[in-house]
């Protein structure tokens, strides 16, 4: 009899677990319905100068889209530093793989010179930089003018901290190609990093940087960011191992961290 029971019980929870992972994915597809218009396009000019043993080599004014994120009505958006600088990233690879010390050294720099904020509904806000933070890969744009009506924007302060293993859920934005739609992936947190700060590592690969990250009952865990550290010269060895070879990972940072430092970003 007992054996039975046992065998019943299991049974029962082998049952119930797609309709629970079923359900997990109808909530996951609510969060997006309610928050996707948070989700934007930020559209860049980058005046692109590449320089090789001090001398410029090369100039050029180039569009750019990212994906940004809007945290509060007024507009003010944020999104992954890289976006607006890869310059700099481009720099610290080709740092990374040049092959002698005594090779010219090879500087990109970048600078963007218009920014705009396209809104869900197609509509671009001129925008302006008002705070950037190198350490945590973040910049917060505003809008130059007030928008007509309060934007939909996401709730930093309802936040929650996620488990090891737990389901998130990260928002996207595609761009011009992909008819600037709303997208959404599942990934499980593969690790959380606790020292010198809290990050939580996605389980699997993303592309998105300066997107939020939900859990399925819609409290926000965080943005994506690149985190990045001195490595020094990468060998080829340490090249293999993907871009933590090169001193790169990208995390989610806590949501409570994000705002913190929006706080800081004037508001004229």
């Amino acid at each position: 009899m007992r054996r039975t029971a046992v065998i019943a019980g299991m049974a029962a929870c082998l049952l119930s677990w797609p309709a629970a992972a079923q359900d997990s994915r109808v909530a996951a597809r609510d969060v997006v319905k309610k928050w996707q218009a948070a989700i934007v396009n930020v559209r860049i000019v980058l005046k692109m100068r590449m320089s090789m043993g001090g001398r410029e080599m090369q100039a050029s004014d180039d569009p750019v889209d990212a994906v940004g994120t809007v945290i509060d009505p007024s507009g003010l958006t944020v999104l992954s530093l890289g976006a607006l600088n890869p310059g700099a990233l481009m720099s610290k690879i080709m740092g990374a793989n040049s092959g002698s010390g005594s090779d010219p050294q090879v500087e990109i720099t970048s600078e963007p010179t218009e920014v705009k904020i396209r809104l869900s509904n197609g509509q671009e806000l001129p925008a302006r930089i008002v705070l950037r933070d190198e350490d945590l890969d973040l910049a917060f744009l505003r809008p130059v003018r007030k928008p007509d009506k309060p934007l939909v924007s996401i709730d930093l302060n309802q936040s929650a901290k996620p488990s090891l293993l737990d389901q998130v859920l990260v928002l996207t934005r595609l761009g011009r190609v992909g008819g600037w739609t709303a997208g959404a992936s599942l990934h499980d947190v593969g690790a959380i990093i606790e020292k010198p700060r809290t990050f939580y590592v996605l389980g699997g690969t993303t592309s998105s940087m300066g997107t939020p990250a939900f859990l399925t009952n819609g409290k926000v865990v965080g943005l994506l960011t690149l985190r990045q550290i001195e490595a020094g010269r990468a060998s080829m060895a340490s090249m293999m191992g993907g871009s933590e070879g090169l001193g790169m990972l990208g995390v989610i940072l806590p949501a409570a961290d994000v705002l913190e430092i929006a706080k800081q970003a004037p508001e004229k």
